[in-house]
């Protein structure tokens, strides 16, 4: 099973990460690859001008299991434009080599490589569907270790609730959530709130940073951005959350120019009231 996902995500990622690297070369901004740990590496995008003491740590999607960091390198590069900072899309491991808790572990490395390079008040972390699950999933974490939390969370399309109830238009999803936890392996079930980011506990949501959503108004996550909203307003954490008529990731896709400017411009506004009212070290 595992060599037969090996094999079918080869041409894929291959593909994906060579469509990444090419559209990247209409880019201003300037590319490289950081070492994040031992095992772990990232590439920071900083577009002309941005300040690079202020990082946007990024997680990207693609069900836990398909996709790369070159994936996104042009997308990062717009995202840095948009905001004026450095973007650090992490290349963290995936199934069927690993499962969970590895992904989300790799995300507790590099928030802290990227807090004691800059400061927890610099940095902010977001990412796009299965990676926003790992972004939200580390400040639940965060919150339960009675850590430092970052600036900001930011979710694009965030996959927010992987306890999916077996249906035909959920097959693709359970396949997804079963694989990133282990299948018969697993260490735990989908509904741990690691995983599952809506049933965590009013204690730990009232730890979070300030959080911003955006999402589809009818896409694959809406209900989980709904969900968690109604939870955040619920503890009085704060949440920005805004809908607009177009697919899953829409701002990561070609097309939706209007709606994805509008989404970036959004984006930069909350992350500069963030990191202007952040404590300086």
């Amino acid at each position: 099973m595992a060599f037969a996902l090996q094999i079918l995500r080869a041409p894929i990622n291959l593909t994906s990460s060579l469509m990444g690297h090419c559209s990247a070369t209409c880019s201003s901004a300037a590319f490289e690859r950081v070492q994040i740990s031992e095992s772990l590496q990232g590439i920071m995008a900083a577009a002309p001008g941005a300040d690079r003491s202020r990082v946007i740590l990024y997680f990207h999607g693609g069900g836990h299991w398909l996709l790369t960091a070159s994936t996104y390198k042009e997308f990062i590069g717009r995202l840095s434009a948009a905001t004026q900072a450095a973007v650090i899309a992490v290349d963290y491991s995936k199934p069927p080599a690993v499962q969970f808790p590895a992904g989300l572990n790799e995300a507790l490395a590099a928030w802290h490589w990227a807090r004691d390079r800059f400061g927890e008040g610099s940095v902010a972390v977001a990412g796009d569907s299965s990676g926003a699950n790992l972004a939200f999933a580390l400040v639940v974490k965060l919150a339960q270790l009675e850590e430092e939390q970052p600036v900001a969370c930011i979710g694009i399309s965030p996959w927010l609730r992987l306890d999916l109830k077996t249906s035909l238009p959920n097959l693709y999803g359970k396949f997804c959530a079963d694989l990133y936890l282990g299948g018969w392996h697993k260490v735990t079930k989908a509904a741990d709130p690691l995983v599952t980011i809506v049933n965590a506990s009013p204690e730990l949501v009232r730890c979070f940073p300030p959080i911003l959503m955006h999402v589809g108004s009818n896409e694959l996550t809406t209900e989980d951005v709904k969900a968690m909203a109604v939870l955040c307003e619920s503890v009085g954490s704060p949440a920005e959350v805004q809908f607009y008529g177009c697919p899953h990731i829409f701002q990561v896709c070609p097309g939706f120019h209007k709606s994805t400017r509008d989404s970036l411009q959004r984006i930069d506004a909350f992350l500069q009231k963030q990191w202007e009212s952040a404590p300086t070290e």
